[in-house]
């Protein structure tokens, strides 16, 4: 599992993926398939982190199935993190050279 400090310290940063207001947490799902029968309890990792404000890390983790909360929240979380950590990525190797 990939852990990254200065990752999450940028997801931090980012707007919350619901409401689009500063001032998140990085929410680790629950899965990274987007499938019912993916889920497991453990988080993944720092790379699939995702943007969320405390109120709503708290509702995705008291909703039970996190998949279907996404789908009522008209969100991908993966589509996401996906792209956002190949992106930080490409962008921190052009900023340290």
């Amino acid at each position: 599992m990939l852990k990254n400090e200065t990752y999450l310290k940028w997801v931090r940063e980012q707007p919350c993926l619901v409401c689009h207001t500063p001032g998140v947490d990085a929410h680790h799902p629950r899965s990274i398939t987007g499938e019912k029968r993916g889920f497991s309890q453990k988080a993944c990792g720092d790379d699939w982190a995702v943007p969320i404000c405390r109120p709503h890390h708290i509702e995705a983790h008291s909703f039970g199935n996190e998949v279907d909360y996404w789908i009522e929240k008209r969100v991908d979380p993966i589509d996401w993190a996906s792209k956002s950590y190949q992106q930080w990525t490409k962008w921190k190797q052009k900023t340290s050279q």
